[in-house]
């Protein structure tokens, strides 16, 4: 779809009624109503029509999930403009952006820039979240830094995902579904009171997908997961001024993520450093777009079980409200990856080694405990306020073995014949992170009509590390807060004191019409890079460090600084034609300064965790809901967003990259480019059709659509990894009574195929130089990449 056809688009929902606008539903008004309902949102820290909120937040109602067909975690692209999410090469590594701005980097030690909340209780670690949407009342998506009032794990927003709340009558509700390309869910829930006082609900989930990567080597299907859930909240409300909040849960997933498949192939390319024909390692396989083959003799894995429990605790204090909010969790995640990325059995040309190939993984356990007490003000007067203290205290541990297909070694080699990196490496990692805060966010009525906003927060942080290279029997940070490696002195213990911020005016001369302006001052705490890296002892041949081992020097440079942001906003809120149109707008610049991102190291020349220099997103983000009458009704959004390094000098190459291309001694300057799976360009919409067509039954037709403009996977700028533009329809219809509802769904109806990652492979002997110049490029299919069918059916009492 090129951009005239978006503008096209863009004119047509005009006509319906405007462009679209930030922080409105994206869901339609109850069948048969009149009036677009107003929407209750909780990212201020109180309750708040959604249509008042001063800053940039989108809400998808649980309807609105269903309808734009939103199961797990991944899509909730279908419906926010401003989010991508990058799947690599494990769990671990899955990326959140919002507005382009995501973790361009993977340590157990480094923060995520967007954070995840599940009832007021924070994601530990980012990878949790990667799993089926259980039981949800509403997901808000919360656009720039949200530092003040969530902390410094939240430089680029925030993803609040709100569950369902008991019932004080007994209800139940399942549901089934499967699709013909091997999906099937099923989900169940009970809710009710047990006593005057006592209220309960259980949500029960099991889904499961193949996957859509076949493996010819072992005959498995990759890409694919299961998740099986359980929630419960009890809830104990003992007087009208106490109420006791249990939300105990459990996940278990099991993930054959992520594998790819080869898109485009050379003739006469080989592989491995014996020059192995491509046809004994494709095993029949014919590269091409729409290849959904691949040959490796280890599958992926990302095996996960996540399980904790929140409690909050609530006083009524004369209209203030006093909270205690705790939590526990625990993640652990079992992951495995093909190395060499073939099936090959490379003892063939190193007979002393195991036999097969190379694979990589071990776990990650993650251990995490919060506490936040917080007092609300009443809703009336001129003062609103929410003010409080926030502790946390996680524990990280990653187990990561570089090795043969069984994870141990190569029987005294260092590394196996392959053309791309296997070389041995063992390492157990344990990153703690404790945090003190003291925050508070307010709003003084000035006038009548006009509003002046403000919030701080001060945040203790303290860090540390220890690692040990088992390999090579070194450690680093043992015993505890230890200075000294082998040959250099290092830090593994550091403290930072942060203050963050919000100031801003909110002007609404009529309750149908609000406007705001902020700026906001955002931060990203301290991280180390504990990766294999730190596993490599050869020696420094140039530089300030010479003749020192390179993991000695890696860890002398760290930890790396803090990320800040200045974050600016304007925009406007408004509720047109009695309450039968909303249209928000949000204009935004943000301002990153020592941006972490992986990039080359001058001093020990390796690709490391860096601070960058200066990264900017600006743009403008809409949404809109209308009610058209005659039982339909259309809602949709869309950004502008254009995030680029502004200050990144001394980037690495990316394979193969030439001089033509722009690689100086191995260097590239990518200053002005943009970040990696950040679109210029998103937009969705999404209309509704309902009518009566016997009493009591209702008749409904769904129709969605979203299109996004090219995307770049690799930061390096790598152009094969480019992703061009695409748009992907989306079609259902069915048939609903008070009690049951039956939809009949097909996803991506034209069958448009995209790539949810793309980039060059890397075992493969390519050469840019040659003539004629030989290439080799892998993608990764997204989940609705081609057109699948299916149905569903749920039932309520």
């Amino acid at each position: 779809m090129s951009f005239k056809s978006l503008l096209r688009l863009s004119t047509a929902i005009c006509a319906l009624g405007g462009v679209s606008g930030i922080a409105h539903a994206q869901t339609a008004p109850a069948s048969g109503g009149d009036t677009i309902e107003e929407i209750v949102v909780t990212s201020g820290k109180r309750a708040e029509n959604v249509q008042d909120v001063p800053s940039s937040v989108l809400v998808v109602t649980a309807a609105g999930l269903e309808r734009a067909g939103v199961r797990d975690f991944d899509d909730i692209v279908k419906v926010a403009p401003s989010v991508t999410i990058t799947k690599t090469s494990q769990p671990a590594n899955n990326s959140i952006n919002i507005r382009g701005i995501g973790t361009y980097a993977y340590s157990i030690a480094t923060e995520a820039s967007v954070a995840v909340v599940i009832d007021d209780i924070p994601q530990a670690f980012q990878a949790a979240a990667f799993s089926a949407l259980v039981d949800v009342a509403q997901v808000e998506v919360l656009r720039g830094p949200q530092n003040t009032l969530f902390g410094k794990a939240a430089s680029a927003g925030v993803i609040s995902i709100t569950t369902q709340a008991p019932t004080k009558t007994f209800t139940g509700r399942a549901e089934v579904m499967a699709t013909n390309d091997h999906e099937a869910r099923v989900q169940a829930t009970v809710s009710g009171p047990i006593s005057d006082t006592l209220a309960f609900r259980v949500a029960a989930n099991y889904s499961k997908y193949r996957g859509n990567i076949y493996n010819v080597a072992t005959g498995d299907w990759l890409n694919g997961q299961s998740d099986t859930t359980l929630r419960a909240k009890l809830v104990w409300t003992p007087t009208d001024d106490w109420s006791v909040t249990l939300s105990p849960y459990i996940t278990r997933t099991l993930a054959s993520c992520c594998a790819g498949a080869e898109f485009f192939l050379s003739p006469g390319v080989t592989a491995g450093k014996n020059n192995i024909p491509q046809a004994t390692i494709l095993q029949g396989i014919v590269p091409g777009e729409n290849n959904r083959k691949t040959a490796q003799d280890v599958n992926a894995r990302g095996n996960a079980l996540d399980y904790g429990s929140g409690l909050k605790v609530t006083r009524n204090l004369n209209g203030f409200t006093l909270a205690s909010i705790s939590s526990y969790d625990r993640y652990y995640l079992y992951d495995r990856q093909d190395t060499d990325g073939t099936a090959f059995d490379f003892s063939v040309y190193a007979p002393t080694a195991p036999k097969g190939g190379s694979g990589n993984g071990g776990y990650f356990k993650i251990n995490s405990v919060t506490q936040e007490f917080r007092l609300t003000s009443p809703d009336e007067g001129r003062l609103k306020y929410v003010a409080g203290a926030y502790y946390s205290r996680t524990s990280s541990k990653r187990y990561f073995v570089r090795g043969s297909n069984e994870l141990g070694t190569y029987n005294g080699l260092a590394s196996l014949p392959t053309t791309n990196g296997t070389a041995y490496s063992a390492y157990i990692a344990n990153a703690k992170s404790e945090n003190l805060a003291l925050f508070g966010q307010g709003t003084l009525g000035l006038t009548e009509t006009l509003d002046l906003i403000a919030g701080l927060r001060v945040n203790k942080e303290k860090i540390s590390y220890k690692f040990f290279d088992l390999g090579n029997k070194i450690s680093y940070g043992d015993p505890g807060c230890s200075t000294k490696s082998p040959t250099l002195n290092i830090q593994t213990c550091n403290d930072d004191t942060a203050v963050t911020g919000k100031v801003g005016l909110r002007y609404q001369p009529s309750p149908d019409f609000m406007t705001f302006a902020t700026y906001s001052r955002g931060y990203k705490g301290m991280a180390y890079d504990l990766t294999s890296s730190l596993t490599t002892r050869t020696l420094l041949t140039t530089g300030p460090l010479k003749g020192y081992p390179i993991a000695d020097a890696i860890a002398s440079q760290q930890p790396i600084d803090p990320e800040t942001v200045d974050s600016y906003e304007i925009g406007f809120k408004s509720t047109l034609l009695d309450r039968r149109l909303t249209w928000n707008v949000t204009a935004f610049y943000m301002d990153f300064q020592g941006f972490q991102a992986q990039s080359r190291d001058l001093i020990t020349n390796q690709n490391v965790l860096n601070s960058i220099g200066k990264v900017t997103s600006k743009g403008v983000e809409t949404e809109f809901s209308a009610k058209l009458g005659h039982g339909l009704s259309v809602n949709g959004g869309g950004s502008y967003n254009k995030a680029v390094m502004n200050d990144f000098p001394n980037a690495s190459c990316f394979a193969q990259q030439t001089v033509a291309q722009g690689c100086v001694g191995g260097l590239q300057d990518l200053s002005g480019k943009p970040l990696f799976n950040a679109p210029e360009w998103n937009a969705n919409i999404n209309a509704l059709y309902e009518r009566q067509m016997a009493e009591g039954y209702t008749g409904f037709i769904n129709a969605g659509f979203r299109w996004q403009s090219a995307v770049i996977f690799n930061l390096l700028q790598d152009p094969d990894s480019v992703q061009n533009d695409y748009g992907v329809f989306n079609l259902s219809g069915g048939v609903q009574t008070d009690r049951w509802k039956l939809t009949a769904f097909v996803n991506n109806l034209f069958d448009k195929s995209y790539a949810l990652t793309k980039g060059r492979s890397a075992q493969w002997n390519v050469s840019q130089t040659t003539n004629p110049t030989t290439n080799a490029v892998n993608w990764k299919p997204a989940r609705d990449s081609e057109r699948y069918v299916g149905a569903r059916f749920s039932i309520s009492y």
